[in-house]
Order: structure tokens, then sequence, then C-alpha cells
């Protein structure tokens, strides 16, 4: 890990943009972690383009078409979900959060790093904001036995979105 990215505890795409064009202080530069750089002036339209370009190689999923978990089809570019080809409103932080949940399938999720990914940091980790998005999701989504997903509270914990298949559950599921 770079020096640049191990401060930060990240991997978000990192641009330099430096008024020298000497070529030992780019080399510097890029061998401390920097993914990029430009030389002022900086042009605005090269400088949308080239974190554009970032973006696209640090994040592929989110700039893909189509992510697709059984009946939930995410579009990314549009920010738009639809289940079972109807699509669905969500506000924006109910998608960032349901598209989340489905790219982290199976594990379990932490309060606080649902916080982290969602509010980004510094969100206030005693907040029920959190709760009542998930419920929303529940409801809205019809995340259940028939949707072939369940989201669970762990208590203490968090929360994990499991696939399931309606007839491995238990009966008090089922209802």
């Amino acid at each position: 890990m770079s020096l640049v990215h191990r401060r930060g505890r990240s991997r978000a795409p990192v641009l330099f943009v430096t008024t020298t064009r000497n070529e030992a202080d780019v080399v510097e530069g890029l061998n401390a972690g920097a993914d990029d750089f430009m030389v002022k002036p900086v042009r605005a339209t090269e400088l949308e383009a080239r974190v554009n370009a970032l973006l696209r190689r640090s994040y592929p999923a989110q700039h893909e078409a189509e992510l697709v978990f059984g009946p939930y089809h995410f579009y990314p570019p549009s920010r738009t979900l639809k289940v079972r080809g109807v699509q669905v409103e969500l506000k924006n932080r109910e998608y960032t959060l349901a598209l989340f949940l489905f790219q982290n399938l199976g594990r379990l999720l932490s309060r606080e790093h649902l916080h982290e990914a969602v509010w980004g940091v510094g969100a206030a980790a005693l907040s029920r904001s959190l709760d009542t998005h998930i419920s929303r999701l529940r409801t809205k989504l019809g995340l259940g036995p028939a949707s072939g997903f369940l989201l669970l509270a762990i208590y203490g914990l968090g929360y994990r979105l499991e696939v399931v298949e309606a007839n491995t559950l238990p009966e008090s599921l089922m209802r």
C-alpha cells in the first residue's frame, strides 16, 4: 500500500494537481501512490474526464450498466432499481444502502460500517436513521422469503442480507 493511501486508509483514487513539470516530481508523486497527475493550468473538461476515468477504474461496479441480484436489477448510472421489471422509487440514501447490501450479500455489516458507507465518515453512530432506512427497504423491496432474500438484524452487531430458499425456512419465518 502506498504512502498516500496508507494515511487515509482508503483506496480512493488520488489525482495530483501540480505547478511543476519536473519529471522527478511527477515520478515521486506517482511512486507515493498517486493514480494520475495534471499540470496547472487545469482545463476543466480534461479534469472532469480524468476524474471520471479514475472512478471507472477504481469502482467498476458503480459504472456497470446493470447489476442483477435475482429479481433485483440495479442501474448505477441512473441510480434506479427495478424489481421484476417494475421501477421502485427510492430516495438517494435508500438506493445507496440497498446497492451496498446487495453487493455484500451474506456478509455481516456493522452499523458503523453501514453508516460510513451510506452517510460518510463522521455519521452519528447512535442515530436511528439506519434502522428507519432498513425498515423502508424491507417494505419497498419486499425483502422476505418470497423474494429469496432476507434482511436480518443481528442484535448488537448490525445487518446481513441473505439469499434464502423458501423451502429451507422455518415455518415461523414463512408468514
